[in-house]
This record gives C-alpha cells, sequence and structure tokens, in this order.
C-alpha cells in the first residue's frame, strides 16, 4: 500500500468536501502508521486536519460503535476505514445497525476489491438517502511514485422501504508524493448537488400519515383515497385535503409510490397516537396533514415547511337586547357645547319675552299682539325654533325679528352639523357586541355550541391559560348532558344565523364555507368574533432523524415557489370573511330607536302627571272659592 500518496488523496478528499476531522480505522504496523501520519500532517499542506487514529486489530466486539470511537459534536465527521483489514466488516455491519450511514459522517471506504464484489457486501446495508459514503479503489501505474485512486459514490433510496444500492462513478484522480490531480471524470455527479443526483425515489413506498375525520376509516383504502383526491366541498376536511393533494404533488416530483396510513386525529396526546404518532415512532416516513410544532413535538419531529394556517374563533350575532345605544344621539357634541346651546336658547327666549312686552306696553297700538306671551311660551318658542318649528307669534318690532333671525340661523347651523353626524352613526357600521375575549365570553350569559374536532377536544383538555379553564367550567360543564353541545359545523352555523345570541366554536378553514353560504352579506358584517385560540401555522412533519428531511424540504420548496402551494390554499382554505357594506342598505334598529320611544313614554307619564296636578289644583281653589261664598 502506498501510504504517503494516500494521505495526500485523503486530504485532498476532506479538503473538497470542507470537513477538519477525521477518525482513521486501520490495521497498519506501527511504522508504516508513523509514516502515514507524517505525511498526513507534512507542512506542504496548508490546511490543519485533526486526526484520530484506532488499529482494529485485537477489536473483537464493536458494539455501541458510535459511544466509544465517533462520538463528537461536529456537523460531519469523516471515517476512514481500511477494507482490506479483516476486522473491517463487522464495524461496517456494527454501523448499519446503529444506522451510522447518514449525512453527519463522511466514509471513506478504502479497498481493492470490484465494484461487483463491494455491492454484493453492502447491498444488505441500512443505508440512506443522505449518506456521504464513498468506496475508493487504488491502481498502481508504472510510475512507482504516482497511484491512481477511483472514487464512487454509495447510498441507497431507503433499504427498509424498497431502496436499492446505488453505486455511481465520482472521478479518477493521480496523487504522488507533493498532491493529487483529477485526470478524469466518471460520470457528471460532481456537476450537481448531492440531492441533484438523488432526487429521484423511483424504488421505494412512502409511508405516508394522513388524518382523515369527516369519513369513517371503516372505510376502505381506496375509498378514502378517493374522498381525499376530491375536488368539490373543499369545506368538508379541508385540512386533510389540501395536505393530500400537497402530497401527490410531492409524490409527482420525487417519482415515488406512496402507502397512505389513515387516522382519525392528529394524535391521542401530543406526541402519541394519531398521524404525528406514526411518525415518532416511524411507522411512517411523512404527514400529509400538516399539524402544529409544538414544544413537545419538536423534540421528536422536524417542521420542514409551512404548509398550513389554523385558526379558530367563536362567531356570534349580537342580541337584539344587548343594549341600548341612546348615547348616540348625544354623541355629537360634548356636554360643555349642550349646556352653551341650552343657555344660548334660554337667554333668546328671554329676550323675546321682553320683546314681546315691549310692543304690548311700550309701543303703539298698532305693534302690539292681541295678548302677552308668557315667559314659558317664549323658551318654547326658542326650543322650537330649535327643531326647526315655525312659531305662530312672530314680532313685529325690526328688533324682535332680528332676534327671530338669529335664533334660526343658529338652529338651522346646529341642526344641520347635528343631523349629519347621528344619521353617519346610525347608517355606519352595525352594533356589535363588547365581548372580545374567550374571559368575557366566558362570563357572559351567552350559550356556546362546538364543533366536534379532535384538536379543539385536545385544546380543551391540555391548554393552561385560565380563560380557558373559565370558559370550560362556565360553558362546557355546566352542559355535560347537553346533546346539542357538540354540532356539526353546517348545523352550528344555522344555529348562529337563526338565534341572534347564539355562539358557534369552529375551525375557520372549513366553517367560513358554510358561513359565505347561508348568511347575507349584511348578516356576515352583523357577525362577532372572539379568537378562541391563539392564531398558529401548521407545517409539515418528519422525524427528527429522517434521512429525507432536505431532500423533501427542497421539493416543498419548489412547490412554494413556483406558486402551487398558494393556488392549492387559496382553493382549500377559507381564512377570511369579506364584508362589503356598500352593496347593501343598513336599517336603523330598535337599539337605537327604543331610547327614543322611551323618552317618548316617559315625556307623556309626565304631562299626564302635571296635567293631574293641575286638575287637582284648579278644583281645589274652585272648592275653596265657593265654600267662602
Amino acid at each position: 500500500m502506498q501510504l504517503l500518496q494516500l494521505a495526500n488523496f485523503v486530504l485532498d478528499n476532506l479538503l473538497q468536501s470542507r470537513i477538519g476531522f477525521i477518525v482513521f480505522f486501520h490495521c497498519w504496523q506501527r511504522d508504516e502508521s508513523l509514516k502515514f501520519y507524517q505525511q498526513f500532517v507534512n507542512p506542504i499542506h496548508r490546511h490543519l486536519v485533526y486526526n484520530q487514529f484506532v488499529q482494529m486489530k485485537g477489536i473483537q466486539n464493536w458494539t455501541d460503535l458510535e459511544l466509544k470511537y465517533l462520538d463528537h459534536s461536529q456537523p460531519t465527521l469523516a471515517i476512514y476505514v481500511d477494507f482490506q483489514c479483516q476486522q473491517a466488516k463487522d464495524l461496517l455491519k456494527e454501523a448499519s445497525l446503529e444506522k451510522l450511514y447518514n449525512q453527519h459522517y463522511h466514509w471513506i471506504l478504502h479497498g481493492n476489491q470490484s465494484e461487483l464484489e463491494f455491492y454484493d457486501f453492502f447491498a444488505p446495508f441500512n443505508i440512506s438517502i443522505d449518506a456521504d459514503v464513498s468506496y475508493m479503489r487504488e491502481d498502481l501505474i508504472a510510475s512507482n511514485s504516482t497511484v491512481r485512486y477511483s472514487l464512487h459514490d454509495v447510498y441507497s433510496n431507503g433499504k427498509i422501504i424498497g431502496g436499492q444500492l446505488n453505486m455511481t462513478g465520482s472521478y479518477e484522480t493521480a496523487c504522488d508524493l507533493k498532491g493529487c490531480q483529477r485526470v478524469k471524470f466518471l460520470s457528471s455527479l460532481l456537476k450537481r448537488s448531492r440531492y441533484g443526483n438523488r432526487e429521484q425515489l423511483t424504488d421505494v413506498v412512502l409511508r405516508v400519515a394522513t388524518v382523515v375525520t369527516q369519513r369513517p376509516l371503516t372505510w376502505s383504502d381506496d375509498m378514502l383515497i378517493q374522498f381525499l383526491s376530491q375536488e368539490n366541498d373543499t369545506h368538508i376536511d379541508s385540512l386533510a385535503r389540501f395536505g393530500f393533494h400537497l402530497t401527490l404533488i410531492l409524490r409527482d416530483l420525487l417519482h415515488c409510490k406512496m402507502k397512505f396510513i389513515f387516522s382519525d386525529s392528529w394524535s391521542k396526546s401530543d406526541v402519541v397516537g394519531g398521524s404525528v404518532g406514526a411518525v415518532v415512532d416511524q411507522s411512517a416516513d411523512l404527514t400529509a396533514t400538516p399539524s402544529l410544532a409544538t414544544e413537545g413535538r419538536l423534540k421528536y419531529l422536524s417542521a420542514i415547511i409551512e404548509t398550513g394556517f389554523f385558526r379558530s374563533v367563536c362567531i356570534f350575532r349580537t342580541p337584539h337586547n344587548a343594549g341600548l345605544r341612546g348615547d348616540v344621539f348625544l354623541q355629537p357634541f360634548s356636554p360643555t357645547v349642550w349646556y352653551l346651546f341650552g343657555g344660548v336658547l334660554s337667554l333668546i327666549g328671554i329676550l323675546l319675552w321682553v320683546t314681546f312686552y315691549m310692543e304690548c306696553k311700550r309701543m303703539s297700538r298698532r305693534w302690539r299682539l292681541d295678548y302677552l306671551p308668557s315667559i314659558l311660551s317664549t323658551f318654547l318658542i326658542s326650543f322650537g325654533a330649535a327643531c326647526i318649528q315655525s312659531s305662530a307669534l312672530i314680532p313685529r318690532s325690526t328688533g324682535g325679528r332680528l332676534i327671530y333671525f338669529a335664533l334660526f340661523l343658529i338652529s338651522f347651523i346646529m341642526y344641520n352639523y347635528y343631523t349629519s353626524v347621528v344619521v353617519s352613526s346610525l347608517l355606519s357600521s352595525p352594533v356589535k357586541s363588547k365581548i372580545k375575549t374567550m374571559q368575557q365570553l366566558a362570563e357572559s350569559p351567552l350559550t356556546v355550541g362546538l364543533e366536534p374536532l379532535p384538536f379543539t377536544k385536545s385544546y380543551l383538555n391540555y391548554s393552561r391559560l385560565p380563560e380557558i379553564h373559565l370558559f370550560i367550567k362556565r360553558k362546557i360543564e355546566t352542559q355535560s348532558k347537553n346533546p346539542e353541545l357538540w354540532l356539526p359545523a353546517e348545523e352550528g352555523v344555522l344555529r348562529v344565523r337563526d338565534n341572534p345570541g347564539y355562539v358557534y366554536v369552529f375551525e375557520t378553514s372549513s366553517g367560513y364555507a358554510y358561513v359565505e353560504r347561508y348568511f347575507t352579506a349584511q348578516q356576515i358584517c352583523d357577525l362577532n368574533e372572539v379568537l378562541f385560540r391563539p392564531e398558529q401555522l401548521f407545517y409539515t412533519h418528519l422525524h427528527r432523524n429522517s434521512t429525507y428531511k432536505e431532500l423533501f424540504r427542497l421539493r416543498l420548496l419548489r412547490v412554494l415557489e413556483t406558486g402551487v402551494y398558494r393556488k392549492q390554499r387559496s382553493y382549500w382554505v377559507h381564512m377570511k370573511l369579506h364584508c362589503v357594506a356598500q352593496n347593501f342598505v343598513i336599517t336603523v334598529g330598535m337599539e337605537y330607536v327604543a331610547p327614543l320611544l322611551l323618552m317618548l313614554i316617559c315625556a307623556y307619564i309626565l304631562v299626564i302627571l302635571i296635567l293631574a296636578i293641575e286638575l287637582a289644583w284648579q278644583r281645589f281653589f274652585t272648592s275653596r272659592r265657593t265654600y267662602h261664598e
């Protein structure tokens, strides 16, 4: 073996791979190891590589290979194995059992076997698609100082799901005592990235965990796949079908086959059961249905790309007796303005009485009125002018008429400003409820219904928010025997429409379709929304140690960049309702008119009381006068 040339080749390979740490498993003699080491740290090499040598002779047991020999904290550790050593095959078998053929280890397997012999030996091993394994052979050239090495890339698309071992020639390089130089390319391997060479998974069957909540799992797989493949009724299991269609696009990009594993929930607890649990225990390679990236799940899973959005809300229409809005008639002016306006009207009322008095008592007969109105009458005239009402009494003097002119002018200006503000307030957006948070909703007397979704029940069981606990105590536990607590989305939305004040909790991606179907444009604008739980993103998940992580991420990013994801999401997921208030006339409801009717009733009651008092007073004086006579 030409150790000096081999040292130069290994250094050149590490330089090309940008790796600075390597472990050598060898069976060389002491003097050979020393010669190799001296060449490896020769000053002619500009790059420092940390190295460790492990003599394989005498080692009979390779159990806990990674813990004993390969424990490291580097992104990638290079491992050189002399395939000609007797213990090498046992070492490589143990590495297969411990799943060490992955992207975290850069394997250089050095042997003189033919490619066919190496293939037969390595084919049963558990080697992954992200494996970084190179098999190198050496051929001595005529010149004893130059050795030619041929390098082959070794990987599999996944042994446990049907992948076959693949060996692709990379290049040949000639190494002498001073360095190495590539002399021949065996393929176009180096012109592409690693995953550019491994983008086709034609020989594997990926196991895909899929959630179906609106169809029974007793259906056959073909029937469930047919349901998920349909493109009508997008509001039925929209999240599951949206993720399923994205998965079909991924399948077409990878040219692979897929076996779907169906479940009726995302998980029973955070990481156990359902589609999430299938990926955690590695009985599935991928989740077709996107799920939440919780803290507990990220200990076992990796969220590779955002593929959805989660939003649960409580919707209800404002009850008709939610509160009278009489304040809208006082809002145009501040209290100070109202006081000043009342003072001006009172002053004008006094001036009118003085005017009428002067005309009757101090002026000539042609200026006089038939009678002198009381000061209460002049106040009534002033108030009537403010309400844009005329008066039967008109001063005949020039000064009196100027007072009338000033009165009607200021009333005209105030009235137009007041009416414009009131009308705009009454004809703006409909009255909304003051309930804006889950705590306020829990403390309200409103009746609540919920859509029977697995993640809603899970959230109620595991949420630590105090407002959710209060909501459960007051709205859920009090209806534990009510069979209508959990209602299908369609029935719940119809109940919200027909019963103002009824609250329904649902997921927007599917429930909004029913709202748009059964509600008019005006009713949509009347709706109140309270966020049931914090808005969160959905992600496609793989196992944390999945060998397909980078490949799937690149393919899904391609789907995202080309706009295919956005098109699918806009078709399957409804995230907001559109209120177009300009398309209809908003009518003024009783919440605004009732205060006026109440004021009118109170005024009539007050008038009747005053009239009764006047009649009683008049009767009292009449009877007393008769008695004295």
